[in-house]
């Protein structure tokens, strides 16, 4: 039975061994497995991906998070803003149609 190398993407996604596609290619959470338990592959001997994921992740996780806090501000600002402007306008209205409370007297 030949086995069929699996495509580097596919490999790399599903976490199994890039010669076989059975065996696994972690041992543990990040930390590669020394050898492919199916076939054999020596992955120890070439165990490098570098500051690549790293670098990958940061660009990914700041695209998702940082216009968080950003819109949280401009939503504080524009919700500032806007109540000065409608509040402003209220009162010009109240002012302009001569809408007082009225002043009861007790007697």
């Amino acid at each position: 039975m030949t086995r069929r190398r699996p495509a580097p993407m596919e490999a790399g996604l599903s976490g199994r061994c890039l010669e076989c596609g059975e065996g696994r290619l972690f041992s543990r959470w990040l930390t590669f497995e020394p050898r492919c338990l199916a076939c054999g592959a020596d992955f120890a001997s070439f165990e490098d991906a570098g500051d690549g994921p790293a670098v990958f992740v940061i660009f990914i996780v700041g695209i998702l998070i940082v216009p968080i806090p950003v819109l949280l501000s401009l939503a504080l600002g524009w919700s500032i803003w806007l109540l000065r402007v409608l509040r402003g306008v209220i009162f010009a209205q109240g002012w302009a149609k001569h809408a007082r409370e009225q002043q009861f007297k007790n007697t």
